[in-house]
């Protein structure tokens, strides 16, 4: 039977909760604040967390930091107010599974720990031990991304991953697929920035026969392609407003209607998203949905720039090495410290899709054995510069980037949380 930890304030609205679970067949028990929360996730194990944001003592939000950070990935649904929609989104950057708006409507939440329940049932043929990744990254690094993969791939759950320009969004999202149970079935990638505003939904959810000057017989979608597969919606940011309805509704009831068309179709199909762009901003500015920001977001997932983990920098360039000179049958046989050196002081722009573009020229320029540093381009030299030495200026600006969220900022800095605070108290910047 299964367990649910209800994390609330009031009382009434407390017992009320678990009268409507336990008659649903649910076991319960409840806590009045977040550390009662701790205390009793210390004593017993839960498949869900239903969990009040406004509490004294310690609010939902601080408990929900708190035991990510500790490494408890229970599903959390958040209990908010109409009105409080910054707090749902904070809570979703933070883990929430999902959320749910006071009146509670018992219908509803039903129907979430439904199917929270069921998208964290992992089938016993799977493992999580061995993680399929077709790249190469450091423990150090890219290292604590894939921990966090490892743990929501073999689930149905949304996935909404964030990161700069070419830092690997699509690769993350197809070994998320790689390591699912539909790993056999489709990926199918869309990238939003590259279609035609008007053609969008066509591409999406297809069209019938006649639905528009020119169509001559039905076309299916992407969404029915990717049945029983994945479907990776790249640069979301860059969806028209009826197109995010459209997707709003599907990621709600699992249904589309092609266009012109208007009979409802049933898609199995799990949706990751990835956008370079700041949603939030977005929100505010009214040109993304708010509510299809707390869908996606059910599981988000922020990938570093590269200039946050250079760690990486020398197994990334002999991985790209390795790739080239045999393309371009090259005798490379050595790479030089200075190369490296220089290729770690590089801010890079465009991460790691503009390293590989390097190694690529630099292979092409080579005459003789070894990549040394006059093999890149002069305007390297000019925008250089030491991340140790500018390490506190880094550390403001990705607080500053990440409107002072300090889990947001260590994820893009490639840290734990602990390790960013250590670091604010050592640069005197708590």
């Amino acid at each position: 039977m299964h367990k649910i930890l209800i994390v609330d304030d009031e009382d009434n609205h407390r017992h009320m909760l678990r009268l409507h679970l336990e008659d649903a067949g649910y076991t319960c028990n409840e806590a009045y604040n977040g550390v009662n929360a701790i205390a009793a996730l210390q004593d017993s194990t839960y498949d869900i967390i239903l969990l009040d944001v406004t509490m004294d003592v310690m609010d939902g939000l601080t408990f929900l930091s708190y035991i990510r950070e500790e490494g408890n990935l229970t599903p959390a649904i958040i209990i908010t107010a109409n009105a409080d929609a910054k707090t749902a989104v904070s809570a979703m950057k933070l883990g929430a599974a999902d959320y749910i708006t006071k009146p509670v409507d018992i219908a509803e939440l039903l129907e979430i720990i439904k199917k929270h329940l069921a998208s964290n049932t992992t089938p016993e043929t799977f493992t999580t031990v061995d993680y399929k990744f077709n790249g190469v990254y450091s423990q150090e690094g890219m290292g604590k991304i894939i921990d966090l993969l490892k743990m929501v791939a073999p689930t149905d759950a949304t996935v909404l991953i964030l990161g700069e320009s070419g830092t690997g969004k699509e690769l993350v999202a197809r070994s998320i697929h790689d390591n699912s149970t539909r790993s056999k079935k489709p990926f199918i990638a869309v990238n939003a920035a590259s279609l035609n505003e008007n053609l969008i939904e066509s591409e999406l959810f297809g069209y019938v026969k006649g639905a528009f000057t020119g169509a001559n017989s039905a076309r299916v979608g992407r969404f029915e392609e990717a049945e029983g597969g994945t479907l990776f919606l790249d640069e979301i940011g860059e969806l028209p407003p009826t197109t995010q309805t459209k997707l709003l509704r599907f990621l709600q009831e699992k249904t589309f209607e092609p266009v012109g068309s208007s009979k409802s179709k049933v898609a199995n199909v799990r949706i990751i998203a990835a956008t370079h762009r700041d949603l939030e901003e977005m929100i505010a500015e009214h040109s993304f949905r708010q509510d299809l920001y707390f869908r996606l977001s059910v599981f988000p997932v922020y990938l570093p720039a590269l200039r946050h983990r250079t760690v990486e920098i020398p197994l990334l360039v002999e991985h790209f090495v390795q790739k080239y000179r045999e393309r371009f049958q090259k005798r490379i046989r050595a790479v030089s410290p200075k190369f490296i050196r220089t290729l770690q002081q590089y801010t890079f722009p465009g991460n790691v899709r503009e390293l590989e573009n390097l190694i690529e020229r630099s292979i092409i320029l080579a005459r003789g054995d070894e990549l040394t540093e006059d093999l890149l381009p002069e305007m390297m030299s000019v925008h250089k510069t030491s991340l140790k030495d500018n390490e506190k200026e880094v550390i403001e600006s990705v607080l500053k980037e990440c409107a002072g969220n300090r889990t947001k900022a260590a994820a893009r800095l490639g840290i734990s949380r602990r390790g960013l605070y250590n670091k604010l108290q050592e640069y005197g910047l708590v």
